[in-house]
């Protein structure tokens, strides 16, 4: 009877520690869990090769730029055409096709060159000019013939490959914007023709959600 009681108390503690072994777990209901008490806790691992940046479940981790999956013109220009002071440009379409939403920046405009042609024509001012899905800004890239260099503006939010600006929002919202350039100069500044390159930065932000 002696040995029966003593394996009875042996196997209670034995379960005692089991159970207190146990840890508990809190789900934080933010993507994290709050661990206690001794014991080990699982954490999936989710690997993914080759992916899709298009895929809203991609398997990037949040806010990094390897979401960025935007199609851009790959020149663009503006001019005035004969005794004209008016600028004037096509227009361009900047495209998301993420799988995130994209903030799309003008991040620097610069000139090719240290001393340009149109540099020299201190009357020279030159904006670009956004259009996204109504909402205008305009930024100005060449003030009295000077290049705005470094100097980030937001010209909006696009949505990402399905719409979406949020994972749980409506598949409505524009996935792409469009810009061109207009300005003016001084009658009598130019006589002939002159031309001069620059170089338009242009940065781009995907959204975590």
């Amino acid at each position: 009877m002696k040995k029966i009681i003593t394996g009875l108390l042996l196997s209670a503690g034995m379960l005692s520690f089991a159970v207190g072994a146990a840890a508990a777990e809190t789900d934080n209901g933010d993507g994290t869990k709050t661990v206690t008490e001794a014991g080990t806790s699982t954490v999936p691992v989710k690997g993914t090769l080759g992916a899709d940046n298009s895929k809203p479940d991609a398997g990037i981790d949040e806010g990094n730029t390897d979401w960025v999956n935007v199609t851009v013109p790959s020149k663009t220009l503006f001019y005035s055409a004969g005794k004209s002071t008016t600028i004037k440009s096509p227009n361009y379409t900047i495209e998301n096709h993420s799988g995130r939403p994209v903030t799309v920046s003008v991040a620097s405009f610069s000139s090719q060159t240290a001393d340009g042609a149109l540099s020299k024509i201190t009357s020279l001012n030159v904006a670009l000019n956004a259009n996204l899905n109504g909402t205008k800004t305009d930024v100005a890239v060449i003030s009295s013939g000077t290049p705005a260099g470094e100097a980030e503006t937001s010209l909006g939010e696009l949505a990402n490959s399905e719409g979406k600006l949020t994972s749980a929002g409506t598949t409505n919202n524009a996935t792409s914007l469009t810009f061109g350039y207009s300005g003016s100069f001084d009658q009598g500044s130019v006589t002939g023709q002159i031309t001069e390159t620059y170089d338009l930065g242009l940065k781009f932000t995907p959204t975590k959600w």
